[in-house]
């Protein structure tokens, strides 16, 4: 789960679940109100897991032939995976780190 780097406490998944989801720039902190931003490392690593998903989604349907409903159903079960784990694999910084 994330954890303040101001004050150390760690966010409950549902509290850091709405605040990656409708991310904006900063966080702010639940309990001691500090702007937090996502880590560069975290950021690198959730488009790493967009391409590997989009790549599994479009492996199936061109080298294995999945039917239109089976790749379907695969893009919601990754969409829905990567939702439950997204929260926990949060990182947090004081400053907002460039990308590169």
């Amino acid at each position: 789960m994330p954890t303040c780097q101001n004050c150390h406490q760690k966010w409950s998944w549902t509290t850091a679940f709405k605040r990656t989801v409708w991310f904006n720039g900063g966080m702010e902190c639940p309990h001691c109100g500090a702007k937090q931003y996502v880590t560069k490392n975290t950021r690198k690593r959730s488009a790493s897991l967009s391409g590997l998903s989009s790549f599994a989604i479009i492996f199936s349907a061109l080298i294995l032939d999945v039917s239109w409903s089976g790749l379907i159903i695969l893009a919601v079960t990754i969409f829905l995976i990567a939702m439950i784990i997204l929260p926990s694999a949060v990182r947090l910084s004081n400053e907002d780190e460039p990308l590169w």
